[in-house]
């Protein structure tokens, strides 16, 4: 069989190149090939992706949520998925710790080789020309993660977001919004919209149901009343039982800006595109390589 590695030589610590090397070794001792798929820029790897799609049969990503988006759009543009095996290696690895990966480099590519697989979904907008493999956002928690420094996150780690947050409750920082989705249409005063493609953040759950949909938590109307909610959302991740809080289940979301003010998301942890959008769940989209243990099959 053949592979694909897909990795950023430039990201992380710069080991991706040596990992991909070691990925590239362990399929030739299971007598697959390889090659290595790089590009210097997302658009043109997402294009080098799709042009490799017929001719392989499978591909392996190196890195995180970022990293993987990069495949996913390739996939949701070609409208065909491979088989995906995942190498951790960003900071959160949301997606990987979701299905049990793990985040040990070579217990992942020995996953790889063993060759479980199971169907995933995740989600896709732009009328598939974007895909989004763990988390949609928008609001002004995700215009600070914009606009957050590589610098002040070296020097203050992820408390910089919890604390830039905190100083705009009261602010005028909420964005009037129409929502649609199933069962339900509103116009909201947003000030946090939080879409994941699984129930967990960080491998943490944050919502009790585990169903194959998007999980949409907004936020609303934010006051400094409100403080307490917000900083257990922002600690926890839990929130579906408060007042400042809207949770939905559904396959589409409609997001509709009622301003004039440019609102931006943030897509896996990286900028995205501006509103309106809509946003679409796709079940069983993507096969990924898994454990096999009976406590993973749900």
């Amino acid at each position: 069989m053949r592979y694909g590695i897909f990795f950023n030589p430039n990201a992380g610590d710069g080991n991706a190149e040596e990992l991909a090397k070691k990925m590239r070794g362990k399929f030739e001792k299971a007598n697959h090939t390889a090659d290595f798929l790089t590009a210097s820029d997302p658009e043109k790897a997402i294009e080098k992706i799709k042009a490799g799609l017929d001719e392989y049969d499978g591909l392996v990503a190196i890195g995180g949520d970022g990293s993987l988006n990069i495949v996913g759009t390739a996939f949701v543009q070609a409208g065909k998925a491979l088989p995906l095996g995942i190498i951790p290696g960003g900071t959160v690895n949301n997606f990987a710790k979701r299905w049990h990966l793990p985040m040990e480099e070579e217990a992942a590519m020995d996953l790889i080789i063993a060759g479980h697989q199971r169907k995933v979904g995740i989600a896709a907008c732009q009328d598939r020309q974007k895909a989004i493999i763990s988390s949609f956002t928008f609001g002004a928690f995700a215009d600070i993660s914009n606009e957050v420094r590589q610098s002040e996150k070296r020097k203050f780690g992820l408390i910089v977001y919890p604390l830039k947050a905190i100083k705009q409750i009261g602010k005028d920082t909420s964005y009037p919004v129409e929502i649609k989705a199933e069962n339900y249409h509103e116009k909201l005063k947003v000030w946090f919209a939080l879409a994941t493609t699984t129930h967990s953040i960080g491998g943490r759950e944050y919502v009790d149901s585990d169903y194959d949909k998007l999980h949409v938590s907004i936020l609303h109307n934010m006051r400094l009343r409100k403080l307490f909610p917000l900083l257990r959302f922002i600690f926890t991740g839990r929130l579906k039982n408060s007042e400042a809080m809207t949770y939905l289940e559904t396959d589409k979301l409609e997001l509709t800006p009622l301003t004039d003010k440019t609102i931006y998301s943030r897509i896996d942890g990286d900028k995205g595109p501006a509103l309106p959008l809509t946003v679409e769940f796709l079940a069983n989209y993507v096969p990924i390589f898994v454990p096999e243990k009976p406590e993973n099959k749900n």
